[in-house]
């Protein structure tokens, strides 16, 4: 049964594959984002892209960008 997902799930560009530490490592630079106090604008200071949702909107923040939402 593993076996039978593993092959259904692998190899696919809509799944992000990421070890424990990666993960963790994520979530720690989400919750590094920087917010303003009207909420309409976000930087991130990390070094990598992240991913959030807004108002149903997948939006990408690239490293080290200033975005308006």
């Amino acid at each position: 049964m593993i076996d039978e997902f593993s092959k259904l799930i692998s190899n696919r560009s809509d799944i992000w594959y990421a070890t424990n530490i990666e993960i963790i490592d994520y979530i720690k630079d989400l919750k590094n984002l920087k917010v303003s106090v009207e909420n309409n604008i976000i930087y991130n200071p990390s070094s990598i892209s992240l991913w959030i949702s807004v108002n149903d909107e997948v939006i990408e923040i690239k490293a080290g960008e200033t975005k308006k939402i």
